[in-house]
């Protein structure tokens, strides 16, 4: 097709989903996120795609009155209103997969260095304490037991490294059952959220939604063993900080490491930042050239792929939905000739 379509960035990518875009688009990048510019600027784009920064909510897709698709560069698209665009008749992708590897060596990387004290003695060695390696005995990971909160993609990558990396006995809670050949390989087995939270390693790896959001809180917390290390690589509303800091304090949990919070950037006099017993990173699990690259051609090819009229291998809403609000409304088919394929 020799159509050039128009597309909105909230924010730039790796080059090479950039390239791809600008063989086939004209690519407009934004040029603030407030809610006022959007609305200004997405006039006229027959695409959108956002990163982490801005919001797409009724108001900016009822200015959009082009737009045919959204492209979440990324797994979560909680700042997308889901509903909405496809009471629009807009078709929502994203890129599951693309950072699930950057993401699962990111928490054994967490629980690797809260167990061996890695913020204490880096802390130490900088102030000139060499002598503080014998003040702390941390403890291997291999064998100890994990469990897994959430078993999508990358917690599924985590049991996969956890199992066959390090020996360790993973369980897992999800509301859906994994294949029972996963479950067969690596020695899988599914409980509930009480009995996960029991093990000495629990990593999160949950959407955020009305179920999660707060899941991890005081009550939650107390069901964890003192010597446990929490790890949160989801979304930051998944867990109360707070009480995750007064479970610190009270020796009631080992440590807790927290790439993802629940304002961000997080605010002055955050409860966790600055513990020596917490590891927090800025939303950079997936900050790696693997992982930058993978979710640019990959949101990419699935914003294109809408704009040409072909069904996207990763959509978020249902496209039979937005087709039907599409009719309905009086606008033309996104899909056409190719609505029935999956």
């Amino acid at each position: 097709m020799n159509q050039r379509h128009k597309i909105l960035s909230l924010t730039g990518m790796h080059e090479a989903g950039m390239s791809l875009i600008r063989q086939r688009a004209d690519l407009r990048m934004a040029s603030a996120l407030d809610p006022a510019t959007l609305e200004r600027e997405v006039i006229g784009a027959q695409g959108l795609i956002i990163r982490t920064g801005g919001v797409v909510d009724r108001s900016l897709l009822d200015h959009g009155r082009d737009l045919r698709v959204v492209g979440r560069h990324g797994v979560g698209y909680d700042q997308i209103d889901i509903d909405a665009a496809t009471d629009h008749g807009v078709q929502v992708v994203y890129t599951p997969g693309a950072n699930t590897q950057s993401v699962a060596e990111h928490v054994f990387a967490m629980m690797i260095a809260l167990s061996k004290f890695f913020p204490q003695m880096t802390a130490a060695l900088a102030a000139g304490k060499y002598q503080a390696r014998t003040s702390m005995t941390g403890r291997e990971i291999a064998g100890k037991s994990l469990g897994i909160v959430g078993l999508g993609r990358i917690g599924r990558r985590v049991a996969r490294i956890a199992r066959l990396g390090f020996d360790m006995n993973v369980v897992y809670h999800d509301i859906v059952p994994a294949p029972p050949e996963l479950e067969s390989e690596l020695g899988l087995r599914r409980v509930d959220f009480t009995q996960a939270l029991g093990a000495e390693y629990v990593t999160l790896h949950v959407p955020l939604d009305s179920s999660t959001r707060g899941m991890i809180n005081a009550d939650s917390l107390a069901a964890m063993r003192p010597d446990a290390v929490l790890i949160n690589t989801c979304r930051g509303p998944v867990v109360d900080e707070a009480a995750v800091a007064r479970a610190l304090d009270e020796k009631r949990l080992w440590g807790y490491g927290g790439d993802v919070f629940t304002v961000e950037p997080p605010p002055a006099g955050h409860p966790l930042i600055g513990r020596p017993d917490v590891l927090l990173t800025p939303h950079s699990a997936a900050q790696t050239e693997e992982g930058l690259r993978a979710m640019a051609v990959t949101i990419a090819h699935e914003v294109l792929a809408v704009l040409d009229g072909k069904r996207p291998e990763f959509p978020v809403n249902d496209p039979e939905a937005v087709e039907a609000t599409r009719e309905r409304l009086g606008l033309a088919s996104l899909y056409g000739t190719d609505r029935a394929h999956s």
